[in-house]
Formats: C-alpha cells, sequence, structure tokens
C-alpha cells in the first residue's frame, strides 16, 4: 500500500505510477457519478397545438379517472381536458413545465376524453391517465382523429413515479432547455450566460436525444474529467503522488462537486476550464523564464489563453480567474527581470524575450479568446438568420452582452437558498434542488452543498497558510513551496474577493469555482506541517476517511436517493452539514 501512494520521485512530472493511480480513481468516479444520472427512457414525439386545437381520447371502456400525467415542450397555452360527464380538468403550460412528469388530479367517470387548447399554444411529448388504485388506464386516440397520434405513441416511457430521474429540476429548465432551442433552431430563452456552456450540454443531446441522460451526461463527464486535472495540478505543486491523490480524492469525495456535475447547467464547465488554466499557468510559472527555448514557454502559456477563452464563452465568472492569470504572468516576468539586471547581456535577451511574449499573449489571451465568445454565439446567429429581418451577428453579440449585464447588474430578486460570500466556506446554507415527498416516510432530495469534511478542514487549512506566507515570511520553507503558495493564494483571491462586490443575491454555489483551490492551500500546509515533522503523515488520511464517511452520510440528500424521513431529520438538525431541507422534515 505505502508503494501506491508513495514515490521517491519529486518530481512535477507524472510518471507511470502516477498514471495508474490517476486513471483508477477517474475511472471508480465516472462509473459512480453515471449511476442514477437520468433515464434513457422519456418521450420524444411532440403533439402540438393552438388554440382552439382538439383532439379526442379513448379509454376502450368507462373508468374513474382520478390522475391525468402530463410531459410537457416548450410552448406557453393553457388546454382543458373534459370527459364525458361534463366534468374537467384544466391544464396550464409555461416554461417551468417542460420536460418533466406533472400530475393533476381529476374526477371523471368517462369512456372518451377531449384535450382542447384554449389559450396560446400547447406542446406535449405524452399524457397517462390514472384511476383512484394508481392503475394506469389503457388509452388511444378516438377512432377517426387525424391528430394527436404522438400524445399516447410512447407509452413505454410513462414511470412508475415522476422523479428527477425523468424529468428537469433547478436550473435545468433554463440551460438544458437552451440546449434543445440550440438544436432545434429555435428562440432561446435562457441568455443570462455565454452560449458556450448550453452548447456542451447540447452535445449529449444529440447524441443521446433530449432525456434526461442525455442533458446530463457531458456535464458529468466533465466532472469527471476534472480529477485528472486537479491530479495532474497538484502533483505540479507538491510534487508528492500521495498528496496529489489526496487532493483528487477530496474533490470526487465533495458533496457540491458531486451534485453541481450531475446537473445540466453551466457551472461545472466553467470551474474545468479554469482549473486548466491555472494548471496551463503553472507549467508556464514553473518553467526557466530566461533559458527555456521560446516555443517551449509558448505551448502551456498559448493553452491557458485558449483554456482562458473556453471559459469566458461559459460564463463571465472566468474574467475573474483571468485577472488572476494576470497577476500570476507579470509577477513571473517581473522576477525574471530582477534577476538579470545587473548583466547587460541578459538585459537585453530579457526585452527580446519580454516583447515576443506579450505579441504571443495579445494573440492568445485577447484575439482568440475573443473569436471564440464570438463563435459560440453561432446558435443565435442560426435563428436570427431564419427571420425576415435578423441582427447582424457583431450588433446581435454586443446586444447580449449589454442585456447579460443589466440582467446581473439590476437583479433585485431574493431566494430562500441565497447566502452571503462570508457565508460559503463553512456551507451554512445549501441551494436545495430538488425535494419529493414518498408518502408520510420517506423523501428524495438533492440539495447542492460543499461536504463539511472538505470544505470546513479546507478554509481553516487556506487561513494558516495565507497567515504563513503573508506574515510569518519564514526563510526555511523552498522556493517552489513559496511559489506554490502564492499561485494558490492568487487563485483563491481572484475567484473569491470580487464577489464579496456583487450586489445581487448570491448561493453557495458561486464558492464552486474557489474551493479546489482552498483545498489545494490546506493540502499545501499540510505538507509543510508534515515535512516539518511538526504532523504525523497519518494525518492526511485520516482526513481523506472522514471525508469518505461524510460523503456516505451525505450521499442521500446529495444524490435524489430516496431515504426515510427520520434520516432526513438526522441530517438536518444532528448532523453538522448545514441547512439541507430548510425545515421541509
Amino acid at each position: 500500500m505505502q508503494e501506491i501512494f508513495s514515490s521517491k520521485e519529486r518530481s512535477t512530472r507524472l510518471n507511470r505510477g502516477d498514471k495508474r493511480l490517476m486513471w483508477a480513481l477517474t475511472l471508480i468516479y465516472t462509473v459512480f457519478t453515471l449511476l442514477n444520472l437520468g433515464t434513457l427512457s422519456f418521450p420524444t414525439s411532440v403533439w402540438t397545438a393552438q388554440s382552439g386545437a382538439a383532439v379526442r381520447i379513448d379509454l376502450g371502456a368507462e373508468y374513474d379517472v382520478a390522475e391525468i400525467w402530463t410531459n410537457g415542450n416548450i410552448a406557453e397555452g393553457s388546454a382543458v381536458f373534459t370527459g364525458d360527464d361534463g366534468s374537467t380538468a384544466e391544464y396550464t403550460q409555461k416554461y417551468a413545465t417542460m420536460f418533466t412528469w406533472r400530475t393533476q388530479t381529476a374526477a371523471m367517470h368517462t369512456r372518451y376524453i377531449t384535450l382542447q387548447c384554449t389559450a396560446g399554444k400547447v406542446s406535449l411529448n405524452e399524457i397517462a391517465f390514472f384511476d383512484a388504485a394508481g392503475d394506469r388506464l389503457p388509452a388511444v386516440i378516438a377512432a377517426g382523429t387525424t391528430e394527436g397520434a404522438a400524445l399516447l405513441d410512447e407509452p413505454d416511457t410513462v414511470p412508475d413515479e415522476p422523479s428527477y430521474l425523468n424529468g428537469m429540476y433547478f436550473d435545468e429548465i433554463y440551460h438544458a432547455r437552451t440546449a434543445y432551442e440550440f438544436l432545434h433552431t429555435m428562440s432561446v430563452y435562457e441568455w443570462t450566460h455565454p452560449p458556450l456552456g448550453k452548447i456542451l450540454i447540447m452535445l449529449g443531446v444529440v447524441i443521446f436525444g433530449m432525456k434526461p441522460f442525455g442533458w446530463r451526461v457531458v456535464p458529468a463527464l466533465f466532472g469527471a474529467a476534472m480529477l485528472p486535472v486537479f491530479f495532474t495540478l497538484a502533483k505540479r505543486l507538491f510534487r508528492r503522488r500521495d498528496l496529489a491523490f489526496l487532493a483528487a480524492a477530496l474533490l470526487a469525495l465533495d458533496t457540491m462537486h458531486f451534485t453541481q456535475t450531475r446537473i445540466a447547467t453551466v457551472d461545472v464547465f466553467i470551474l474545468f476550464f479554469i482549473l486548466l488554466m491555472v494548471l496551463f499557468m503553472t507549467d508556464y510559472i514553473q518553467m526557466d523564464y530566461m533559458k527555456e527555448p521560446l516555443k517551449k514557454l509558448f505551448l502551456p502559456l498559448g493553452a491557458c489563453g485558449v483554456s482562458f477563452g473556453l471559459g469566458v464563452a461559459s460564463k463571465w465568472t472566468g474574467l475573474y480567474a483571468g485577472a488572476g492569470l494576470a497577476v500570476m504572468f507579470f509577477a513571473h516576468m517581473v522576477r525574471a527581470g530582477i534577476s538579470c539586471r545587473k548583466d547587460t547581456a541578459a538585459r537585453r535577451e530579457f526585452w527580446r524575450r519580454t516583447w515576443a511574449t506579450v505579441g504571443f499573449c495579445c494573440v492568445f489571451f485577447l484575439a482568440i479568446p475573443a473569436l471564440i465568445y464570438y463563435l459560440s454565439y453561432i446558435p443565435f446567429f442560426r435563428y436570427e438568420a431564419t427571420k425576415p429581418n435578423g441582427v447582424g451577428s457583431i450588433a446581435l453579440v454586443l446586444q447580449q452582452q449589454e442585456s447579460m449585464y443589466h440582467y446581473h447588474h439590476d437583479l433585485t430578486a431574493t431566494h430562500t437558498c441565497q447566502s452571503a460570500w462570508y457565508e460559503w466556506p463553512f456551507t451554512s446554507r445549501s441551494v436545495w434542488f430538488y425535494f419529493r415527498s414518498l408518502g408520510e416516510n420517506r423523501v428524495s432530495s438533492i440539495s447542492s452543498t460543499g461536504s463539511p469534511a472538505v470544505w470546513w478542514v479546507s478554509a481553516l487549512g487556506a487561513i494558516l497558510l495565507a497567515v504563513e506566507a503573508l506574515f510569518r515570511r519564514t526563510k526555511k520553507e523552498s522556493a517552489h513551496w513559496k511559489q506554490a503558495g502564492y499561485i494558490l493564494l492568487i487563485a483563491i483571491a481572484a475567484n473569491y474577493l470580487p464577489w464579496t462586490l456583487v450586489p445581487r443575491c448570491t448561493f453557495q454555489y458561486h464558492f464552486f469555482t474557489t474551493f479546489p483551490f482552498v483545498v489545494l492551500a490546506a493540502i499545501l500546509f499540510l505538507q509543510h506541517m508534515e515535512e516539518s515533522r511538526e504532523v504525523s503523515g497519518k494525518v492526511k488520511w485520516i482526513w481523506l476517511s472522514v471525508a469518505a464517511a461524510y460523503f456516505v452520510l451525505m450521499y442521500p440528500a446529495a444524490s435524489g436517493l430516496p431515504m426515510p424521513r427520520l434520516y432526513a431529520q438526522f441530517l438536518e438538525y444532528v448532523l453538522p452539514c448545514g441547512q439541507l431541507f430548510f425545515g421541509a422534515v
């Protein structure tokens, strides 16, 4: 076991043992995160009706209809179900009732049911009828009716009960919906974030269809792909296999990472690209500015710039990370300039390299990111091209930026789950994604919150690292340790401090792009304590074991796994993990 997690090499590069451990962890996590991600059995054919249109449904015999299930597509309007006995059930369709199974009560004794659109437009993927005992009733389109076949043509997709597994929840009603609209060249409902994240979600829809697994699979795979990126970054910083494994394992065992990457929203993509940015900038900083060939220096620098462009095209918070990259880059350049200030030939070489590097950065951190950002709006351009008087591409992009800015700047809405930036590191208030009561004694819930075993310990470790690096200024630490410390502190400051100035309501998941660097900062401090023999090498494994135990305990609340109401009360009122159910249990 010792040989698996340790290596005599103290290199920033990955060796064979590192790669085996890294990919084994990634494979296990990938299988686990795809488990119960969402169903592939979901209706895809669509019946659409304008106001006044109707379809007649035949149950085959007279039944007492107690419940009607509907699976909606994208439309806004209303309809009415009318039985032969004159009883009715109203149906209203809006943006939150799409791609999920909705239930409504009915009180009909009838054989035939007429579904008529009464206002706007109604668009349905499938419907089903149930009696008071919960038995599904047979239903077909009535003889002589030529429309409406899509309403009842996929009976095998009707689930045993509605849940997160077979429908959208939380902000999927915006981001996954937009992916569908991109694919079908429709008017785009959600424009408050740049398009790239929704384009990536769309790729899963292209492959698997507009089904819960389809719209969640790409975010889940990006969440899994963070592990090798994080392992590699940790190896660069710590030069130790065991600490690189500790970092990646803690990320895998964090409940917010698990929850936030299994939902079809854009937050997973911006974090993935931010981790790549910092990894490539670290690679660049760890190279000798004055001795390495420029072509070799430009490889990680160019990759960093492309990652920056992809990040900003996913979410504007990539700009925060970009500011941190700029600080790291110029600090590295200044150090190189100071080191050769007394040598005329070296100064001349420094300025030659510096001007070449600045020119390269203008291309890879300005021109190419701008091009990536512009091209991410192609789905908008395609839709505008279908309109008689569509807006030009550049004008459209500029309009979208202005609209986005005013949306976020002027937002005054409040939310039950909102929390302030100073509360985030200690997980006081989760973001409640999903809840369903399963009778009196069981519930299913998904709360996005960090694991206290990861976040609380990491927050304390990061604070101690900052004190050590900024105030104690001891001389015994290696230059490599100091360099790693400043990289992490800059990354934390760049991704976290801007949120202290944001006036709109904020949520704990806004810390999602900061907490991985907080974890690394805590591990770096632990490395310092361990190598100076102030703590035992067993401490890291104790920390990892506690994190694993916490993940198991919190898994039902992070995954939607049905649990006894009594266990939910234990999580809410006994286990220290913050507010998960907001009093609902």
